[in-house]
C-alpha cells in the first residue's frame, strides 16, 4: 500500500530566496540520430524551455520528523513529504515507510534532539556530481544565509573517495566536518530538521544559486594556493579507473592526443582542492560523461567542453552546469559496444567516431580513416 503523501507546510519558512531567471539554449549536439527516440523525447522538453523563470527557494523547518534512506522525510505519523521523493522507486519508498512505521510503533531508532540539522541527503548519495551540485549547495545556502542557526548537516554514510570529498568540500566552505551527522538508510528521528526546497530537481531544473557554492569553493582553493604554477590548459577526463563507460582504444587515442597538448586526468584519484585547482586553470575539457566531469563547474566562463555521451543515456545535468557557468558546450553522442559493466544500460564501452577524434584532438587520420 503506497504511503500517505503530504506537502511541506506553508507556515514553516525561515527564509525564502529568489532564484533568478535564466536563458538556456539547447545544447550543440552531434549524432543525435543515435539517440533512441524515447530517450531523446525525455530530454527535449527540458532543452526546449528556452528560459527558466524566476522561482522561489525555501529554507524551512520541520519538527518531530523521521528521515530514512536517501533523504525521504516522514512526519510523526509516518506520512511522507512528497517533495523529498527524488527519483526513488516505489519499492524504495515502500521499504522506507515500513521501516519508519516499525520504528514509530516500537519507539526504536536513533533520535536527534541537539538542535537544527540540515538535510543534505537525496537520491544519488554515492555520486560526486549529485553531492557537489544538489546536496552541498544546500549546506552552503543555510550556512551563509542563516549562520545564527549554528546547524549540523545530515549527510550519507558513503565509503572511500566520495566521503573524503564530502568532508573536504564542507571544510572549504568553512563548515567543520565534525558538524556532519552521518547516517545510513535506517530511520532517524529529528526534533528539528531544516530543508532547502526548490534549489534543484534532477534532470529538470538547477538554480543559479548553486553557483554561489561553486564560487565559494573556488575562492577558498585559490586563497590557499598563491603563486602556484598554471595547470594544463587542455584536459581529457578519463574513466579508466571506473572500469566502465570507457572509450574503446582509449590508451592509443590518448597517446596521440597528448601530442596535441591534451593531458589525461582521472579526477577521482586527486584530492578535492587539487581537482578544483586543475579545472580552474583549464580552458578546454573533453571526456566521457560521468561524475568526474562535474568538475567543469570550476572552469572559467567561456571554456570549451566536449561531453562524449553514450547514445542511450538520458541526461541534462551537465547541460545545466554548462548553461549556468557560461561554457561552450558540445555533446557528442557515441555508439555503444560490449557488455553492460555498471548498473545502468548505458554503462558500456563507447565508440568515438574517427572523424570526431580527429576534430577533437587534432589527430590526423590514416588512409583507412582510423585515428
Amino acid at each position: 500500500m503506497p504511503p500517505a503523501l503530504i506537502s511541506l507546510p506553508t507556515d514553516s519558512d525561515l527564509l525564502v530566496l529568489s532564484s533568478p531567471a535564466f536563458d538556456a539554449r539547447p545544447p550543440a549536439l552531434r549524432h543525435a540520430g543515435l539517440i533512441p527516440p524515447p530517450v531523446l523525447h525525455s530530454m527535449e522538453g527540458t532543452w526546449a524551455m528556452g528560459r527558466f523563470e524566476e522561482r522561489r527557494v525555501r529554507i524551512l523547518r520541520l519538527r518531530d520528523v523521521w528521515v530514512a534512506r536517501e533523504g525521504l522525510v516522514f512526519d510523526q505519523d509516518g506520512a511522507l513529504y512528497r517533495e523529498t521523493i527524488t527519483q526513488h522507486s516505489g519499492a524504495e519508498v515502500a521499504r522506507a515507510q515500513a521501516a519508519v512505521l516499525a520504528a514509530i510503533a516500537t519507539g526504536s531508532g536513533p533520535a536527534d534532539r541537539e538542535g537544527p540539522v540540515v538535510l543534505c541527503k537525496k537520491r544519488g548519495v554515492g555520486n560526486y556530481g549529485h553531492w557537489m551540485m544538489e546536496m552541498l549547495p544546500k549546506a552552503h545556502l543555510v550556512a551563509s544565509h542563516l549562520p545564527n542557526l549554528a546547524p549540523r548537516f545530515l549527510v550519507a554514510d558513503v565509503p572511500g573517495q566520495i566521503r573524503a570529498s564530502m568532508a573536504s568540500s564542507l571544510a572549504l566552505l568553512g563548515i567543520d566536518p565534525a558538524r556532519a551527522v552521518v547516517a545510513g538508510d535506517e530511520p532517524r528521528r529529528f526534533d528539528e530538521l531544516i530543508l532547502v526546497e526548490g534549489l534543484t530537481e534532477h534532470g529538470v531544473y538547477m538554480s543559479p544559486l548553486v553557483m554561489d557554492c561553486v564560487r565559494a569553493l573556488s575562492d577558498a582553493v585559490a586563497a590557499g594556493r598563491p603563486g602556484m604554477p598554471p595547470p594544463a590548459r587542455r584536459l581529457f577526463v578519463s574513466r579508466q579507473a571506473a572500469g566502465f563507460r570507457r572509450l574503446t582504444g582509449e590508451d592509443d587515442l590518448l597517446l596521440q592526443a597528448q601530442g596535441a597538448g591534451w593531458v589525461p586526468v582521472e579526477p577521482g584519484l586527486l584530492a578535492l582542492p587539487d581537482q578544483i585547482a586543475l579545472f580552474s586553470g583549464a580552458g578546454e575539457v573533453a571526456g566521457v560523461m560521468g561524475a568526474a566531469m562535474t568538475n567543469i563547474i570550476f572552469l572559467p566562463p567561456g571554456s570549451r567542453v566536449v561531453a562524449l555521451t553514450p547514445a542511450s543515456m538520458p541526461d541534462t545535468f551537465f547541460w545545466f552546469i554548462a548553461t549556468l557557468r557560461g561554457l561552450d558546450y558540445l555533446e557528442v553522442r557515441c555508439a555503444q559496444t560490449g557488455p553492460v559493466r555498471g548498473v545502468m544500460p548505458w554503462d558500456t564501452d563507447l565508440i568515438l567516431d574517427p572523424a570526431d577524434a580527429a576534430g577533437l584532438f587534432g589527430i590526423a587520420r590514416t588512409a583507412e580513416g582510423q585515428p
